[in-house]
């Protein structure tokens, strides 16, 4: 039996309920890789996640299952993406918005080109050759870099990046100057749009966050 089905439902959706807002509480994304393992240990110990795991795994196995499962696709769900997109957040940045930052106004996401690791998908514009567009992280700029690049050589469609911000942590000048002189180097534009992570569901409602509007974006590799 994989680790995905060694939980029954109903306390699956708890134990991930759980986490995630356990996670969020302790602002995950900023924790360090030894606060995280410490985090690990006490989840183990929670009656509210380890005391239900306990009863189908051993606590080797239910850290285990809580690292490379649900944490694992943490990111992904606080965007609301991925296999765990119902227990993350709902109404941030879209596929939607990515596009129009790197293409405008009019523009719109082909239906069913959406996919993940990295996001990305195609894009119309009116009756133009549709376009590749690759978002996410600065610290993912490498894999935004190769898929944009495969797009082009091997697909022979036009290729956008866009690096996504979290909230209170804008790129650096020094970060852009290098994203900037790679990107020109791969003859490929290069934009930054401010994220909205929405609301965590059950906590707010869409209307509460507001997508980033076309002035927030910022293209940065125009010029050679």
């Amino acid at each position: 039996m994989s680790r995905a089905n060694l939980l029954p439902g109903t306390q699956h959706d708890a134990v991930v309920s759980a986490l995630y807002n356990a996670a969020d509480a302790a602002g995950w994304n900023d924790l360090t890789p030894q606060e995280r393992t410490r985090l690990y240990r006490q989840w183990v110990e929670d009656p509210e996640i380890g005391g239900i795991l306990a009863r189908f795994m051993t606590p080797e196995t239910a850290r285990s299952w809580i690292k490379d499962g649900p944490m694992k696709e943490y990111a992904n769900a606080s965007r609301g993406t991925g296999r765990y997109a119902r227990f993350g957040r709902v109404g941030g940045t879209s596929a939607d918005d990515v596009a129009r930052a790197a293409l405008g106004v009019n523009a719109t996401v082909v239906a069913g080109s959406q996919k993940s690791k990295p996001h990305r998908c195609l894009v119309a514009v009116d009756s133009q050759q549709n376009s590749f567009v690759v978002w996410g992280s600065p610290d993912n700029l490498r894999n935004l870099l190769w898929a944009a690049l495969r797009a082009e050589v091997v697909d022979s469609t036009p290729a956008h990046i866009v690096i996504l911000e979290p909230p209170g942590q804008p790129t650096t000048a020094s970060e852009r100057k290098m994203h900037r002189a790679l990107a020109n180097r791969c003859r490929l534009p290069l934009y930054y749009l401010p994220e909205v992570l929405g609301v965590v569901r059950g906590r707010g409602t869409a209307a509460d966050a507001t997508p980033p509007s076309s002035r927030d974006v910022l293209q940065v590799s125009d010029d050679a």
